[in-house]
């Protein structure tokens, strides 16, 4: 049987009270870094980019060149035949991000982002008609299941917290906070039906966090250096080190 506890809000203060505030919106110098959503506590972080599939519904079954016309579908050359290439090798639908910033000349490096691909794109729209993803705010079915295992055997046999954001389920109009062991997360998620992972994830002893902004691509793990060993080095898992200052907001600038 799962078994997981709702708990009030305040589980959360100390990561809400603990983070850097980042400065207004108007300001021409706004941006959003590492230390803006966690606690300045933690040895090392890293970035782990939700996974990118390819999409082989317009390969299969495509539109009339007289649809195209009408509906002035740009031709996506580079990008249809770089997912034709990789089928054809028996590759399956998963596209690291690393392989995209090779094709599309974007630099891989810590602050990239989804906006930067379509940036570099001279036809913007062919994402969506080739590519599937990355989720914002999620980690999909391939993803949790490494985490967890990642996981694992930094957490013992603590209970963890886990913080939904209020568009996580239907008809939920605020955050709700979870008390329970790591290993029922899964299985709670089946269950209540929730649309996301949580946005926020820790340990009783706080040695760990996890944070999936429900606007970004991404998810950021803060913990020791064993820890961010371990994510970096995950076999199912694409992972980027990044700092308390590295930028993880989607207006970063396309490096020059």
């Amino acid at each position: 049987m799962n078994v997981m506890h709702e708990c009030t809000d305040e589980e959360f203060e100390w990561i809400r009270g603990g983070r850097e505030k980042p400065l207004s919106r108007d300001d021409p110098n706004w941006k959003f870094v590492v230390s803006n959503a966690f606690p300045n506590q933690f040895e090392a972080y890293a970035k782990i980019l939700h996974q990118v599939d390819a999409h082989y519904e317009n390969i299969d079954h495509p539109l009339t060149e007289r649809e195209i016309a009408i509906l002035k579908i740009p031709p996506c050359t580079k990008l249809r035949s770089y997912v034709e290439s990789l089928r054809n090798a028996g590759q399956g639908p998963r596209i690291k991000w690393s392989a995209l910033a090779q094709l599309l000349g974007v630099p891989f490096e810590p602050e990239i982002c989804h906006k930067w691909f379509r940036g570099s794109m001279e036809e913007p729209g062919c994402w969506p008609r080739f590519l599937r993803g990355p989720d914002d705010g999620n980690l999909n079915a391939q993803e949790l299941p490494a985490v967890l295992a990642v996981l694992g055997p930094f957490n013992g046999n603590q209970d963890c917290f886990f913080r939904f954001a209020r568009w996580s389920a239907k008809d939920v109009d605020r955050e709700l906070v979870f008390r329970g062991a790591l290993k029922d997360l899964a299985p709670f998620l089946r269950d209540k039906k929730y649309q996301s992972t949580p946005e926020y994830w820790w340990p009783t002893n706080r040695n760990w966090c996890l944070c999936s902004e429900y606007d970004l691509k991404f998810t950021i793990v803060a913990g020791s250096r064993d820890l961010i060993s371990a994510v970096l080095n995950s076999a199912t898992l694409e992972a980027l080190e990044v700092t308390a200052q590295t930028r993880i907001d989607d207006s970063v600038p396309l490096p020059q």
